[in-house]
């Protein structure tokens, strides 16, 4: 998030607590460039990956994750992706953080609604190489919840403001994923020995909004540039 120094204090919409901090936000823009160059390529993203690496551990997770997820190989857009229809469109795709001496991967399968811009995550694999894995429960937990997080941010969370505040002041106004929102979510986890220990926690939010942009670009052939995902922004950049 920014460092807000003293001088920022009397305006301005000041960062507080998010998971990832200080790596979310390149994070989507490097991963996005990434997704974009593998489309230039013709190429499936998580091939283009592997083949512009030597890293074994992020070849590893990639591989693990992507079978978890019964992966289609392929490049994307997908061939029958369109803007345009009442007939929901399915699209995947993949975002990857390295972070704290761990190694994570998203893959995000999205429904996308050209007619009313609704964009629902259908399902959500996550997988981790985080070296030494001391409490796999409680690891899969953290990934569960940094998911949900994530794909909250990626789909729903908004500051409003009209001219003179903040609009968005309660839970009615200010969106988050609900229950039923929440897709399905397989995990993954790599552990090793002989490299120390790594982080287990943060990371997980940051994988599921480029995923899910990803694979919305995969359905639509539309690159969005921000989040959230709203009816009314999808619907925008499928005019466009």
């Amino acid at each position: 998030m920014p460092n807000l120094g003293a001088e920022s204090a009397s305006g301005g919409l000041r960062g507080h607590i998010m998971r990832t901090p200080a790596q979310r936000q390149q994070n989507f823009a490097l991963e996005a460039l990434i997704n974009e160059a593998a489309a230039a390529a013709n190429a499936d993203p998580i091939e283009f990956r592997i083949r512009h690496t030597s890293d074994q551990r992020l070849i590893d997770v990639l591989n693990a994750t992507a079978k978890a997820a019964e992966w289609k190989a392929r490049p994307a857009p997908h061939r029958g992706a369109r803007k345009t229809g009442t007939d929901a469109l399915t699209g995947q795709g993949v975002c990857v953080v390295v972070r704290h001496n761990a190694y994570w991967v998203g893959i995000a399968e999205v429904a996308v609604v050209p007619a009313t811009g609704v964009v629902q995550v259908t399902k959500f694999t996550i997988g981790v190489d985080c070296a030494k894995i001391i409490n796999p429960r409680q690891l899969d937990l953290c990934m569960k919840s940094g998911v949900v997080m994530g794909l909250s941010e990626a789909l729903k969370e908004e500051v409003t403001f009209d001219t003179g505040k903040v609009t968005s002041t309660n839970w009615a106004l200010y969106r988050i994923l609900t229950m039923e929102e929440t897709p399905e979510i397989k995990v993954v986890q790599i552990s090793r020995e002989d490299r120390g220990f790594g982080g287990g926690s943060e990371a997980a939010n940051a994988v599921a909004p480029g995923a899910a942009v990803a694979a919305f670009f995969d359905a639509t052939g539309v690159k969005p540039r921000r989040i959230p995902l709203t009816p009314t922004y999808v619907s925008t950049l499928l005019k466009s």
